[in-house]
């Protein structure tokens, strides 16, 4: 077992050489790039050499740091808010499930896959990116791939074992969404309706689920989220969560590694879902009769 200083000590030495790599990547590109242009060719095979080792030395930095941080610090985290039978896989990803989005993707990525059973219900948590990918041909007739990502944050899904009222999703959206997203369901809420697109085949099994309690306790962890919130309550007794943040979900920041507030900062992650399935799984107008 490592101190907390030897533990910072070891991030922090990963990093740094990480931030060494991504000097060796972007200056070599751009030096190979340009003796490319200037015709200097050996030259330009050295450059293209010294991005090479550059990408190696960060992606294995970027590993060691991740192994440190996942056996130090995020697996006590994880035991600690969901208890010792957690599976936890740092380049594992969660699957994605039916959600309403402003916006349509063909492929998908991840890391930080969390399965767990969470107070009797099955759960898995992870970070998620949402692309669409494209081929094209370019200039010389080569096909090539263009990778757009469209979202990049957290999704979690927990089955609560029984079936729901109906199928209801729920999209936090832009006046700029409002043009390619459209709700079916008028809520009585005037600052819910104005920030959620509401989706349902029948509205009454929306009633259902967004009473008054519902939608004030969506909006209030809304709030909270850090980003832009979608859930979807599916008729099979799963709830879909997914919050575009913009980050990885146990992310070491850009200041030095300080353990204790890393710690604290997953935990305050991590319990904004926990919250979310305490609240949610025992409103009684979720299931049906």
């Amino acid at each position: 077992m490592m101190t907390k200083e030897q533990l910072e000590a070891e991030i922090n030495s990963a990093r740094i050489k990480e931030k060494i790599a991504n000097v060796m990547i972007y200056g070599s590109g751009a030096a190979m790039i340009l003796m490319f242009f200037l015709k200097k060719i050996p030259l330009a095979i050295f450059f293209l050499v010294v991005l090479l080792a550059g990408g190696y030395l960060w992606g294995k930095s970027a590993g060691v740091a991740k192994k440190l941080l996942s056996e130090n610090v995020i697996s006590g985290v994880l035991t600690e808010v969901l208890g010792d039978a957690v599976e936890y896989n740092p380049w594992g990803r969660i699957n994605p499930g039916s959600m309403v989005f402003p916006f349509s993707y063909n492929c998908t990525d991840g890391s930080d896959h969390i399965k767990a059973v969470y107070n009797g219900l099955n759960i898995e948590l992870g970070d998620i990116e949402l692309i669409d990918e494209t081929e094209y041909i370019d200039e010389n007739g080569v096909s090539q791939k263009s990778r757009n990502t469209l979202f990049k944050g957290q999704w979690l899904t927990c089955d609560f074992g029984k079936e729901l009222v109906g199928e209801v999703y729920i999209s936090e959206w832009t006046q700029k969404d409002r043009r390619c997203m459209k709700s079916n369901v008028t809520m009585d809420n005037e600052q819910f309706s104005k920030r959620f697109c509401v989706r349902a085949d029948n509205p009454q099994e929306a009633y259902y689920i967004l009473t008054p309690h519902m939608m004030e306790y969506i909006l209030a962890m809304a709030d909270k989220s850090g980003g832009t919130v979608y859930l979807s309550f599916l008729r099979n007794g799963k709830l879909h969560v997914a919050v575009k943040t913009g980050r990885d979900f146990f992310e070491l920041g850009k200041s030095n590694a300080d353990v204790e507030g890393l710690r604290r900062k997953f935990l305050d992650e991590l319990h904004w879902f926990t919250d979310m399935i305490d609240t949610l799984r025992v409103e009684d107008t979720l299931y049906k009769k």
